[in-house]
């Protein structure tokens, strides 16, 4: 079957638009801070220490809110439109389509172009908060970066994994784990606890309920949160440093130190609780809605499954009744054919014109398509071509029965066109084969009258001549002689094709008796064994030494004999082969006249049994012959067959049923 194909997925077609923006954007924004940098050398120097902080702050809140809205805008860029517009259908069936193993490898490749993007964004947040605001001390600068560059080296590993096909069972989870622990790393060094980016862990729950099970997704909150409470527990105890973040609210204690919340038992404890109850009931939300959205994924699955079930058994019906179906869209192209269809009209073989819509402008589909009315025609296609075939022989030509129906939208509008094909090749035979049997036996009845009154008129002309050529010969001269004996050969043709008629016309009543059939076939060698000779054509009698009886009329076998004889003697002028054998095939006796002449031209055997066809030249046969072996065969309950290659020569089999056994004999 053919149809119109799905492209393969291709989750790169959502991140070509996003190399070329993004180094746009990035030399924006490090533009914008270059002609900051000149603003402040060149006026800021001059003014107070007030206004140049006023300016650091208004270029901090701009910085920190143009990252936001680039890697916002770098997300939505990179991610599948799935909140742009409704999918399309070829979307929804090649996402149906996917294996879970594709699946994964999509997700996966999603995660590695987006932790590149974080990867980008992070090293542009850190060198804004820590060298142009200030607002974390110079002395994060390499530990942030150094995590930044294990994120990369992780992200370098995940691609190789996913390169090599390893793994892929686990490489989601490992991601979602890896990045929680980069993360976990990041927020010490900037800020801790105290750090509003810890909410980002929400973010790995969201996505870790979309591509994960629902158990995974509780173990991926059960590990975030345990990350973040061994960082605030550390951070509480003063086993690690709290690195303080410029845009918290901190207080000077009694002794000049700094204050932190992450030191406050309350604030510690509280943050750590409210972090993990934000993580399990993200998780609780998220996997109730993506536990319905994979059972509304497995239902349109089953679906597809159903319909595609349901259109190979559709298929297969068609193919079995041996008919030929194709579709037609608006543009006239093919959208969807069977295989019976295309082995018919999809071959290098040119189509008929009636069957060529895209080229002919007033074709059957594009005249449906207009009106919507159904149309049946019947189209030729030439069989495979056949020496001396006659190019206007019906029986050459391979009919079908095209029937063209609109298929109506659910608007009631014409979008397609069907044509069922069907093979009348058979049936056409069938009729014309009638035709002709109707035709020859009103012809074999009208000559059977013919030849019963003109046998007697030109028996009476042929002894009247021969009476006048033998009586007065001595009174006549030779001229008048000469046209007598030619009154009496066109006389005695005349007698023959009369007597030919009436054999053929009438059933033979001629007795019948147990006969060895070798013996009429060796009577009529022996008549054209002289003729043969002469030509150099040499006669080969290989037939078995012992064979049944058959029950026939010796002098009409020796007719049928004589008449094959002398036909393969003409075919083979001179210096041929005349082979005769005789075998027993089943419960007949079959006897074979073969000679290795020119051959019978392929367009006249399937008529060559039928009165006045011939392959001899004109005047030289009546085309009864054949005729008439075929209906003595018949009258003995046998049958006649040839085989015969245009340059191979031909072959006539003679088929008469054993004769039956005494007891086995119906009473006379």
């Amino acid at each position: 079957m053919t149809a119109k194909t799905v492209p393969k997925s291709d989750p790169s077609r959502w991140l070509r638009p996003v190399t070329g923006k993004t180094l746009k954007a990035g030399a924006s924004l490090l533009g914008l801070l270059v002609i900051y940098e000149l603003f402040r050398w060149l006026w800021l120097s001059a003014e107070g220490e007030p206004a140049v902080d006023s300016v650091s702050m208004i270029r901090a809140v701009f910085a920190v809110v143009a990252g936001a809205v680039m890697a916002g805008w770098l997300i939505v860029r990179a991610s599948p439109p799935l909140l742009v517009h409704t999918p399309s259908e070829e979307q929804i069936r090649e996402d149906v389509c996917l294996t879970a193993i594709q699946k994964t490898a999509n997700y996966a490749r999603w995660f590695i172009v987006m932790r590149w993007i974080a990867v980008v964004v992070a090293a542009a947040l850190i060198f804004i908060t820590v060298r142009i605001t200030h607002m974390l001390p110079t002395t994060v600068w390499w530990p942030l970066m150094g995590a930044v560059l294990l994120l990369g080296i992780f992200n370098v590993l995940c691609a190789f994994l996913l390169h090599r096909q390893t793994m892929l069972a686990y490489l989601l989870q490992l991601q979602v784990y890896g990045d929680l622990i980069v993360l976990t790393i990041l927020l010490h060094y900037s800020g801790g606890i105290e750090n509003p980016l810890s909410l980002i862990m929400l973010l790995h729950v969201i996505i870790g309920g979309i591509v994960l099970s629902r158990p995974n997704c509780y173990v991926v909150a059960v590990v975030a949160t345990l990350l973040f409470g061994v960082l605030a527990v550390l951070e509480w105890g003063g086993y690690v440093e709290h690195y303080t973040l410029a845009i918290f609210p901190h207080h000077m204690g009694p002794h000049g130190r700094e204050l932190h919340a992450a030191h406050e038992t309350l604030y510690a404890a509280s943050r750590a609780v409210l972090q993990g109850l934000m993580l399990l009931l993200t998780a609780y939300f998220v996997t109730g809605l993506a536990e319905r959205q994979r059972h509304d994924e497995r239902r349109l699955q089953a679906m597809a499954d159903w319909a595609l079930a349901e259109r190979q058994l559709l298929e297969r019906s068609l193919q079995t009744t041996a008919t030929g179906l194709r579709v037609i869209d608006r543009e006239l192209e093919t959208y969807w054919s069977n295989d019976r269809w295309q082995q018919w009209f999809d071959r290098p073989a040119a189509e008929p014109p009636e069957d060529r819509p895209h080229e002919d402008e007033k074709s059957v589909a594009r005249q449906t398509l207009a009106d919507g009315q159904v149309r049946t025609i019947e189209v030729s296609r030439p069989l495979e071509p056949i020496p001396d075939e006659t190019p206007n022989d019906a029986m050459s030509q391979r009919m079908f029965l095209v029937t063209t129906a609109p298929l109506l939208d659910a608007g009631g509008h014409v979008s397609q066109v069907v044509q069922l094909a069907q093979d009348v090749t058979e049936q056409k035979r069938a009729h014309i084969r009638m035709m002709r049997a109707s035709q020859l036996a009103a012809v074999g009845e009208l000559a059977g009258q013919v030849a019963h009154e003109v046998n007697n008129p030109i028996a009476i002309i042929s002894a009247k001549a021969r009476l006048m050529i033998s009586d007065q010969r001595e009174q006549m001269s030779d001229s008048v002689a000469t046209e007598l004996a030619k009154i009496i050969d066109l006389s005695d043709r005349v007698a023959r094709i009369a007597q030919g008629l009436l054999f053929y016309c009438r059933p033979s009543g001629a007795t019948r008796m147990p006969l060895d059939i070798r013996i009429p076939a060796r009577r009529a060698l022996a008549m054209i064994e002289q003729r043969a000779n002469s030509t150099g054509i040499t006669v080969k009698d290989q037939m078995e030494d012992a064979l049944p009886m058959v029950r026939a009329n010796a002098q009409e076998m020796e007719q049928v004999f004589l008449n094959l004889y002398l036909n393969a003697l003409d075919a083979m002028k001179q210096n041929g082969h005349l082979l005769l054998s005789a075998r027993v095939e089943n419960d007949a006796v079959a006897v074979t006249v073969q000679d290795d002449g020119p051959g019978i031209p392929t367009h006249l055997q399937a008529r060559i049994f039928e009165p006045f066809v011939t392959t001899k030249q004109s005047g030289k046969g009546t085309g009864l012959g054949l005729a008439i072996c075929q209906g003595l065969i018949r009258s003995h309950a046998g049958r006649i067959e040839v085989d015969s290659s245009p340059g191979r020569g031909t072959r006539f089999t003679v088929r008469l049923p054993m004769e039956s056994s005494p007891d086995e004999q119906e009473p006379q």
